[in-house]
């Protein structure tokens, strides 16, 4: 993995949701961190969250979105047109003609397009991913910074496309000059609104199919030539040209498809799509191209195919040399909290081993929670026989921390509290003032030969109370 595979994002898994099992590499300079690289076309799978029947219902979702929005313009435009009986049937005609050099048909069109991107957007943000700017790029956004190089690219070459286009039209045959018309009433709002509702038009049609489409496609199918080829057709249908027609629009949008997975993100796909569109529209404008037409060239393809090769070797050129930017998403598991072994713990400190991961970290001095761990007792002040005994200074792993008692006699120790049992102890072997007896003057008895404590004479009234009942 080079270096621009990287993901640099510096999140701590202190930002980690407790439901999210990834966590963004932090920098390192070294070297790329172990973890998993994603593409642009299987971003939906670095979300933990992704299931795979989330693609289809964020599908579903948008379409119900786009729907409901769709109808919003049309009733404002059914409102408007409603004000007027002339004008409201002039509105519905000219909508029909579906003539864009119209200005009503241009703006209703770019319009009825635009409205995918919140259609998506919301969509997105209920079913995910997370972040939605994981649609933009691997970077979870819009590189604002690549997006301008990468339009001021496409503007020069498809500049010079356009003008190379001028040069060799009029050696074919059947060429009809076009006619330039600057003072038309039309000129200036095209152009406006051109400029306006284009740029989100073209980058309309970018998200849905190779921000979203490609994405879904990537999270069920590993191979990015899957992901790239099979939203072709449904990009083709959506553009009424003849056979040449479509196979220019085909080759757009596998261009399209193979950029954005190459560099990460949307971002130079979009610049080649709004300036291409904003280019045909602006002439439109004018007059020097038709904006209707349904047919394609043998010399209008050949263009398009050097004008798109050369777009590709300066986009990738910049891309590689620009060290900052990733054509993959690394992620690692979040790490797991360290936990020390049960020996380094100071003795007494938890009533039992704790299992790893189960508890945290001893708490400081005084900030353990109430109810859960006993808090350490200052040094001395310990409850007697509620706790284990002192430290003796002979833990083999870690010292005694400076909040538990030392060793009795070692310098700075307070002498222990007396433990209950040796209170009880004293007081049991200690006789009562009842049971103390004077001193023995009693004389001998004759019959045990003189001393009193013979305890070996046969007579049983004269024998110890403890020995005449084990003789009976």
């Amino acid at each position: 993995m080079d270096k621009h595979t990287v993901d640099r994002f510096a999140e701590g898994p202190s930002t980690v949701a407790a439901s999210n099992r990834w966590a963004e590499p932090p920098a390192d300079p070294a070297g790329a961190p172990a973890g998993e690289a994603f593409p642009f076309h299987r971003l939906t799978r670095s979300w933990a969250g992704h299931r795979w029947w989330k693609p289809l219902l964020t599908g579903l979702l948008g379409t119900i979105f786009y729907l409901i929005f769709m109808l919003i313009v049309l009733v404002i435009g059914g409102i408007r047109g409603g004000l007027d009986p002339a004008l409201g049937a002039s509105y519905l005609e000219r909508l029909e003609s579906f003539d864009l050099s119209d200005p009503l048909v241009f703006g209703f069109t770019m319009v009825s397009l635009i409205l995918l991107i919140p259609a998506l957007a919301l969509a997105a943000l209920i079913t995910g991913p997370r972040p939605i700017g994981l649609l933009s790029s691997v970077h979870g956004r819009i590189r604002w910074g690549w997006l301008g190089r990468c339009l001021a690219a496409a503007a020069v070459i498809y500049s010079l496309s356009i003008a190379l286009s001028f040069l060799l039209e009029p050696l074919f045959p059947g060429y009809v000059p076009p006619t330039l018309d600057l003072a038309g009433p039309r000129v200036g709002i095209l152009i406006a609104m051109t400029l306006l509702l284009v740029p989100f038009q073209a980058a309309a049609e970018e998200y849905v199919f190779r921000g979203y489409l490609m994405q879904a496609v990537g999270s069920w199918l590993r191979h990015p030539a899957f992901a790239i080829l099979l939203p072709v057709p449904l990009f083709v249908l959506g553009h009424g040209y003849d056979l040449l027609g479509q196979l220019d629009v085909a080759l757009f949008a596998v261009f399209a498809g193979w950029i954005t997975w190459r560099t990460g993100g949307l971002e130079a796909a979009i610049a080649a799509h709004v300036v291409n569109n904003s280019t045909i529209f602006l002439l439109g404008a004018v007059g020097l191209v038709d904006v209707n037409a349904k047919e394609g060239s043998a010399i209008g393809l050949g263009i398009s195919v050097l004008t798109t090769a050369a777009f590709a070797v300066v986009v990738l050129r910049m891309f590689d040399r620009s060290g900052s930017l990733r054509r993959d998403r690394v992620v690692v598991p979040a790490p797991v909290p360290a936990i020390q072994p049960y020996a380094q713990y100071p003795y007494g400190q938890y009533a039992f081993a704790p299992n790893a991961g189960q508890y945290p970290p001893p708490y400081p001095q005084g900030q353990a929670p109430a109810g859960q761990y006993p808090p350490p007792y200052p040094q001395g002040q310990a409850p007697a026989g509620q706790y284990p005994p002192p430290y003796a200074g002979q833990h083999l792993h870690a010292p005694a921390p400076a909040h538990y008692p030392t060793a009795p006699g070692a310098a700075g120790s307070t002498p222990p509290a007396p433990h209950p049992s040796d209170q009880y102890k004293a007081q049991k072997f200690q006789p009562s003032q009842g049971e103390q007896h004077a001193p023995d003057t009693s004389a001998p008895d004759p019959r045990t030969g003189g001393d009193p404590s013979d305890t070996t004479s046969d007579d049983p009234d004269a024998r110890p109370r403890d020995q005449a009942r084990r003789d009976r």
